[in-house]
């Protein structure tokens, strides 16, 4: 129960931050916070949660919420600007992903040795991880924004428009990530409960970044 509040709490950050970041900079601001979460996004997909026995990474709502932010810019500005956005959401999972497996391999002092080497722990062997991310992320940036623009131009619906692309995409961003990340790790049962769980819980969360969208679509 305390982890699913936790999620919600997240959800409701990622989003607020979205809509005070795009009501003060216009689109300058989804591109603010698409290098913000990215970078946390790479910090907290490195944790796990048990769900009915299944390690599950966590970082729901931060990649969530960056797809749905892409769909925001899309909705805004069109494919053209989704250009910019994506690139920057790649150069920062690009240069996280190096300078956080660099600190990891960095020899540390003897001083709080048990903390430097939890860090090492962390931040050495993910490199699978980090992988998953870029490429799992910017496919799932690019299939969404797409999908939400060919929807736009036939039914001018928010909710219609995001809630499709978002079921689409997040069963794409699911597997890539899981199965480059864990393939050979986890169990093939483990592996699939922990794709259709993060789906699950994933495509709510994109589900209700229709909310902000709706907010923001009269903002110039």
């Amino acid at each position: 129960m305390r982890n699913l509040i936790l999620i919600f709490a997240e959800m409701i950050i990622c989003y607020i931050s979205l809509i005070i970041l795009y009501k003060k900079y216009k689109t300058d601001g989804i591109y603010v916070y698409g290098i913000i979460f990215t970078f946390i996004s790479c910090i907290m997909s490195l944790k796990k949660i048990d769900i009915m026995n299944v390690d599950i990474p966590i970082g729901f709502a931060t990649t969530t919420s960056i797809i749905v932010g892409g769909n925001l810019i899309t909705q805004k500005r069109g494919l053209d600007e989704l250009k910019t956005y994506i690139i920057l959401i790649l150069l920062t999972v690009l240069i996280s992903s190096c300078f956080l497996n660099l600190s990891g391999l960095i020899e540390v002092s003897k001083y709080n040795e048990i903390a430097n080497k939890s860090f090492d722990n962390i931040f050495k062997y993910n490199l699978r991880v980090y992988i998953a991310l870029i490429v799992s992320l910017i496919g799932s940036c690019f299939i969404s924004s797409k999908i939400y623009y060919s929807l736009k131009k036939l039914q001018n619906q928010v909710l219609f428009c995001n809630v499709f692309s978002i079921i689409i995409v997040e069963l794409f961003e699911n597997l890539l990530f899981v199965l480059i990340a864990y393939l050979f790790e986890y169990k093939i049962v483990n592996l699939i409960l922990c794709i259709v769980i993060r789906y699950m819980i994933k495509t709510i969360i994109g589900t209700i970044g229709t909310i902000p969208i709706a907010i923001l679509k009269k903002v110039n």
